[in-house]
């Protein structure tokens, strides 16, 4: 369920995001598996593909469907349009350098996180995630971040439309608990999410801010085998938060 649905949809063009999505997730399909998956006839399907083909944003490839490269060139364009696109990159490495763990940059859009950038470091071991992925905020650290610091309204509306879905037993999944771990977020800086996204996966966030809006989020993840719990608890915090303010003030540079 999207965060909001309009009064009219147009149905063609829902159909097309559809087979673009299926496509996208199956990394490629069939006209008669596309036919299956959607209950439409072949020949309904196949006037689908005929016109994404020609507009140039599939490759037939012996009968099997897969996305353009069209698509990269949206979204280079979609990710550069992000205010704190660009600005993360030395960050990230820095950041990257000094824990020995995956550093991501990550945003809010239509009420999910989105993993904008990542730069792994040489001896971190990668875990769950890619850039260009979308997934629940309530679950990741930098997820929960974000969250922690939009509108309650407005938390309440991604959680009436996304629900609270959990991957692990430690997934927070009642939303008087959700909100709890907000309050303690806001209070405390930073937020940690250990084994709720994948069990064995931690990982910890501090918000970017500026001027009373949060742009998106700074984290790190890793493995728990990798980290010391009292560098995780006590000083990863610390570093996480100073990689975070250090995007806030580029950003501040260029935008005043």
């Amino acid at each position: 369920m999207a965060l909001s649905e309009p009064g009219r949809m147009v149905k063609s063009a829902r159909t097309a995001f559809e087979i673009i999505e299926y496509i996208h997730e199956q990394d490629g399909a069939e006209l008669g598996e596309l036919a299956d998956r959607l209950d439409l006839a072949k020949s309904t399907i196949h006037g689908y593909l005929a016109t994404l083909e020609s507009l140039e944003y599939l490759v037939n490839e012996g009968g099997r469907y897969h996305l353009s490269l069209k698509f990269f060139y949206h979204g280079t364009a979609a990710c550069n349009s992000v205010p704190i696109a660009g600005l993360a990159d030395e960050t990230l490495r820095s950041l990257a350098e000094e824990t020995s763990l995956v550093a991501w940059l990550v945003v809010e859009e239509h009420g999910r996180a989105v993993y904008l950038d990542r730069v792994v470091s040489d001896d971190a071991v990668r875990t769950y995630g890619r850039v260009s992925k979308r997934t629940h905020l309530h679950r990741p650290a930098s997820g929960k971040a974000i969250l922690a610091h939009l509108p309650d309204s407005r938390v309440r509306n991604i959680v009436d439309s996304y629900g609270l879905p959990g991957r692990t037993e430690h997934t927070i999944t009642d939303e008087e608990a959700l909100f709890e771990e907000l309050a303690g977020i806001r209070q405390r800086g930073y937020a940690i999410s250990e084994h709720e996204v994948a069990l064995g996966v931690q990982s910890v966030a501090a918000p970017i801010h500026h001027r009373g809006e949060v742009l998106g989020a700074v984290s790190v993840s890793g493995m728990s085998n990798q980290v010391d719990d009292e560098y995780f608890q006590s000083e990863l915090p610390d570093v996480v938060a100073l990689a975070a303010a250090d995007i806030a003030d580029r950003y501040a540079e260029r935008h005043g």
